[in-house]
């Protein structure tokens, strides 16, 4: 199998598994990943800066906001600096969905981490690199 391929089929398997994981606690892989973006950020963050720190559209924000605070996991904050700019941070329903998720979260990233030597993650990690570094000049 080409290692392109092979790396598209890992991401499915991951995928699967974050799905499977996030699903009792109400959530899809996309709203953890907002709450754990917001963990840190009491301040919030603005539509924008997640959108850049998903590496997403930042259309395919909005909606995913917009959804996740009429489900009652985000809270929109006023930005006394710019009124056009959406500043969301966590709800106290979104960091008690996210605390659940993310312990269940953290034992599969750990048992992931134990079946790879210190030596093959970081080679693994070099070669996902430098295909990122290649794909970004092909385009």
């Amino acid at each position: 199998m080409h290692l392109v391929h092979r790396v598209l089929a890992t991401a499915q398997v991951l995928q699967k598994e974050a799905q499977r994981i996030f699903k009792p606690h109400g959530l899809t892989a996309a709203q953890f990943n907002v709450l754990h973006l917001l963990s840190g950020k009491p301040a919030g963050m603005r539509a924008s800066d997640l959108a850049r720190a998903l590496i997403v559209d930042p259309s395919n924000v909005t909606g995913l906001l917009r959804r996740m605070k009429q489900v009652g996991l985000l809270r929109e904050l006023d930005n006394a600096l710019d009124r056009r700019q959406h500043v969301v941070a966590l709800s106290a329903k979104g960091r008690a969905a996210w605390g659940a998720a993310f312990r269940e979260y953290e034992r599969n990233l750990a048992a992931l981490d134990g079946v790879l030597s210190a030596a093959n993650r970081k080679a693994a990690e070099r070669v996902l690199e430098q295909l990122s570094g290649v794909v970004g000049r092909l385009s």
